[in-house]
């Protein structure tokens, strides 16, 4: 009888604690969102999803990207940002930019993860760190990637875009863009490193590596 209890917790354990990372990631993106230092904007919402897609594997991870995705977009109505922006030049395309990118961080580091040696502590440190700072790279160039695809023309030809980001050439405003991204990624990724491997590795610990 106790033996069947345990397997359906363990069965249990993975929806449930996928469920308490979506509500992490939902209530990130509409109270606290990002920390904000000057021009640097370190988005919190990559920390939950990172821990999901190594611990919990790639079907959450894809899950729980799927969640920051329709957050981030849902938040566009609401918020003053440059998303904001491309909402009114192209719904669907803003649609697509916000939920593809985080889709793919969620499913690719828990695929990869899976494929990476773990059999012994120095492995699955390394293995976890690797996989929790992809996450946020992901993140950042397919969402920037996107936008550049998709609304490139938009930065040139759209007055509320234009208005935006300041009248410049196009090829300035996104090197300005990408510039200011990258220095926002590095400091999500150390977040990421950091934080990311060491709840991992406390999860593995308190479940013994049985989920």
């Amino acid at each position: 009888m106790s033996n069947t209890k345990s397997k359906t917790s363990t069965k249990l354990f993975k929806p449930v604690f996928a469920a308490l990372l979506s509500a992490m990631i939902i209530l990130l993106t509409f109270t606290i969102g990002s920390l904000r230092f000057g021009p640097i904007t370190i988005t919190l919402n990559c920390l939950p999803l990172a821990i999901g897609a190594v611990f919990l594997g790639p079907l959450y991870g894809a899950i729980l990207g799927l969640v920051f995705g329709l957050c981030s977009f849902f938040a566009s109505f609401t918020s003053a940002s440059l998303t904001t922006v491309l909402l009114g030049v192209n719904p669907f395309l803003t649609f697509v930019m916000c939920v593809l990118p985080r889709v793919i961080c969620g499913w690719v580091p828990g695929l990869l993860f899976k494929a990476l040696p773990k059999d012994n502590e120095p492995k699955r440190l390394g293995s976890t760190a690797l996989c929790c700072g992809l996450t946020t790279v992901l993140n950042t160039i397919g969402f920037l990637g996107l936008m550049w695809l998709f609304f490139k023309d938009a930065f040139v030809s759209n007055g509320d875009v234009i208005a935006k980001v300041g009248n410049k050439p196009t090829g300035n405003i996104f090197v300005f863009i990408f510039a200011l991204a990258t220095i926002n990624a590095v400091f999500e990724i150390a977040i990421n490193l950091v934080l990311g491997t060491a709840i991992c590795r406390a999860l593995t610990a308190a479940t013994k590596n049985k989920i």
